[in-house]
C-alpha cells in the first residue's frame, strides 16, 4: 500500500484505475447489457468507469487524510469526465463497435 501523500501518486492511481474500469466495461459491457436488452449498449455505459476513481479520491481524502493524493485523483477524474463529454457523448459512433 502506498503511504505517500503525493499528487502524482494519486493521479497515477486514479488514471490506472479508471483505464482498467473502462477496459473492463468496454470488454464485458455488451455481454452483460445483452442479457437485459435487445438494443446495443449506449456510450453512456462508459460513465460507470469513473466510479472507481471517485471512490479512490474519497478514500484518499476521508480515510487516509491524504489531501495531495486526493487532489491528484480528483484532477484526473475531472479531466477524464470532461474528455468524455467533449469526445464521446452524443457522437454518432459507438465505443462498442467490436461487439
Amino acid at each position: 500500500m502506498w503511504k505517500n501523500d503525493n499528487f502524482f501518486i494519486g493521479s497515477l492511481a486514479a488514471l490506472l484505475l479508471t483505464l482498467a474500469a473502462a477496459f473492463l466495461i468496454i470488454a464485458a459491457g455488451p455481454f452483460i447489457h445483452g442479457l437485459f436488452s435487445e438494443t446495443p449498449p449506449a456510450n453512456s455505459l462508459l460513465l460507470l468507469a469513473f466510479v472507481p476513481g471517485i471512490l479512490l479520491m474519497r478514500w484518499y481524502m476521508r480515510t487516509m487524510k491524504f489531501s495531495k493524493a486526493g487532489s491528484g485523483a480528483l484532477a484526473v477524474v475531472f479531466l477524464v469526465i470532461i474528455l468524455y463529454f467533449v469526445l464521446i457523448d452524443r457522437k454518432p459512433f459507438s465505443i462498442f463497435f467490436l461487439f
